[in-house]
């Protein structure tokens, strides 16, 4: 495994084609908070998007995931200090971890780590059918 820091000028350019790879994904959330431990957020939902609100990579960090029948859940990391990516050796990526000043860290992992080029077309969710016409 390999963690590769994003440096904060990177943030919105890197996130998203994060983004633009791995939407549809089956991710899951994990906040692990100094004070309270482990707390899981999101449980293999397709991801949305990770976002940074300014260019410049200032302000929060916003991870959305969801299902078109469902709410979207929407995680957000205020002040953050540092963006990891952590790769298996052959490049697949396995997570992203997020980090506040506070020392809160948002952690997604990927239901299974892969290649892009090896799931190409199988990770969006499909459109939601519509009834056939009827003709009489």
């Amino acid at each position: 495994m390999r963690t590769l820091e994003i440096p904060r000028e990177a943030w919105r350019p890197a996130l998203d084609t994060f983004t633009a790879i791995h939407a549809g994904w089956l991710v899951s959330l994990e906040i692990l908070d100094p004070a309270i431990g482990a707390q899981p957020e999101i449980e293999n939902l397709p991801l949305l998007g990770v976002s940074v609100e300014h260019p410049e990579g200032e302000g929060d960090i916003t991870i959305s995931a969801g299902r078109p029948d469902t709410p979207n859940i929407t995680h957000t990391i205020h002040a953050p200090s540092r963006v990891d990516i952590e790769r298996r050796d052959d490049g697949a990526v396995v997570a992203l971890q997020i980090e506040a000043a506070d020392g809160t860290k948002a952690i997604l992992r990927f239901l299974t780590a892969a290649l892009p080029e090896t799931v190409d077309g199988l990770t969006r969710l499909p459109a939601p059918s519509k009834p056939a016409a009827r003709t009489e």
